[in-house]
C-alpha cells in the first residue's frame, strides 16, 4: 500500500513539473534549474562530509590538479571565446566601419601604417603585418585601431594596383 502511495505521489509530482516548465519563461526554468543544481551539489559534499567519504571527492581533486595545471590555458581561451561570442550576441554591432575609417585618405593611411609616398607593395603588406600583430583585439589590442589599420592596408593597396 505505500508503495502505491508513493509511486501516485511521483506520479502527481512529476505530472507538476511538466505542467510548470510548459508554462513557465525559458529564463525562469533555466534559473530555478542552476540554483536547484547548486543546492544538490551543496547537499551531496554535506552527505559525503557527513558519512566520512569526503577523501574521495579530495583524492580525485588532487589526481586532476596535473590535468588541470596542463589544459588550464586552453580552457582559459575557449572561456574568451565563449565570452566574446556571448557578448556579440547581447551587443550586436553595427558592421560598417567608422565615419574617421570611411573618409580616410591616401596621406592618413601612410602615416597610420608609417610608410614612405613610394612604398611597395610588399612595403604596405609587411607594415600592415607587423602592426596588426601588436594591436590586434585577440592579443589585447584595440578593434578600433585594427580596422583603422586594415582599411589603411586595403586603401594603400587598391592605390597601388591603379
Amino acid at each position: 500500500m505505500i508503495r502505491l502511495l508513493l509511486l501516485i505521489a511521483i506520479v502527481l509530482g512529476a505530472l507538476y513539473l511538466v505542467r510548470w516548465f510548459l508554462t513557465t519563461p525559458a529564463e525562469t526554468v533555466a534559473a530555478n534549474i542552476r540554483k536547484s543544481l547548486w543546492l544538490l551539489l551543496g547537499l551531496g559534499l554535506i552527505f559525503l562530509a557527513v558519512t566520512g567519504k569526503l577523501n574521495i571527492i579530495f583524492a580525485f581533486i588532487g589526481s586532476a590538479i596535473p590535468l588541470i595545471a596542463r589544459h588550464l590555458p586552453n580552457i582559459l581561451r575557449l572561456l574568451g571565446i565563449a565570452k566574446s561570442i556571448k557578448s556579440a550576441q547581447t551587443n550586436p554591432q553595427n558592421k560598417t566601419a567608422p565615419p574617421a575609417v570611411q573618409t580616410m585618405s591616401k596621406q592618413q593611411a601612410l602615416s597610420i601604417l608609417g610608410l614612405q609616398v613610394d612604398a611597395s607593395k610588399k612595403e604596405i603588406i609587411d607594415a600592415h603585418k607587423r602592426l596588426i600583430q601588436k594591436v590586434h583585439p585577440d592579443k589585447g589590442g584595440s578593434e578600433e585601431l585594427a580596422i583603422q589599420i586594415n582599411h589603411a592596408k586595403k586603401l594603400l593597396l587598391k592605390e597601388h594596383e591603379h
